[in-house]
């Protein structure tokens, strides 16, 4: 049983840090600070599938304090964890219906993408309403901002994710 765990944070660790190294590869940046990384959503994603939610959930929040690393903009303590802590650690709820069926892994990486990306649209209408062009609602404004990077970077990850060998990995590790 010692080993199990050892393990399980072993690729808790391993799959945060394949994550957070995605992370920092851009594919293109948007004005204000965001941008599409390669895939960085998908290792988390990986992870919850093959562990289950409590490993997913786990890596996630290691995924969103390394990404401090790389810098902080903070206004408000809730706008932190809204763009930092959040946004990372739902993308761990993804393993809810495990990897053995493609169809119930794409729903469930897309309601922990869907959850992800709705606390960055909750943050950029709340704190960052401003930025939207006069005139035009700053809820709109989040919606089509964050969908262009967040949402397209989730987008990009579920596709890779359903391209794996799930229940050989699964195997392979000694998941579910």
């Amino acid at each position: 049983m010692r080993n199990t765990n050892v393990r399980t944070i072993v690729m808790i660790a391993l799959f945060a840090a394949i994550a957070f190294v995605l992370n920092s590869i851009k594919l293109f940046t948007m004005p204000y600070g965001g941008s599409v990384s390669l895939c960085s959503m998908m290792p988390i994603l990986l992870l919850a599938v093959l562990l289950g939610n409590k490993a997913g959930l786990l890596g996630g929040l290691t995924l969103g304090l390394l990404s401090m690393i790389n810098g902080v903009y903070i206004v408000h303590p809730a706008q932190f964890l809204l763009d930092y802590i959040l946004p990372y650690t739902l993308l761990g709820l993804a393993g809810f219906w495990g990897c053995q069926h493609k169809g119930k892994v794409f729903l469930g990486a897309a309601i922990a993408v869907l959850l992800s990306v709705s606390c960055n649209i909750l943050s950029g209408a709340i704190y960052f309403g401003s930025y939207a062009p006069e005139g035009m609602n700053p809820w709109v404004y989040s919606i089509v901002y964050n969908m262009m990077s967040n949402g397209l970077e989730g987008a990009l990850s579920i596709i890779v994710l359903l391209l794996l060998p799930l229940q050989r990995f699964a195997d392979a590790i000694g998941g579910r």
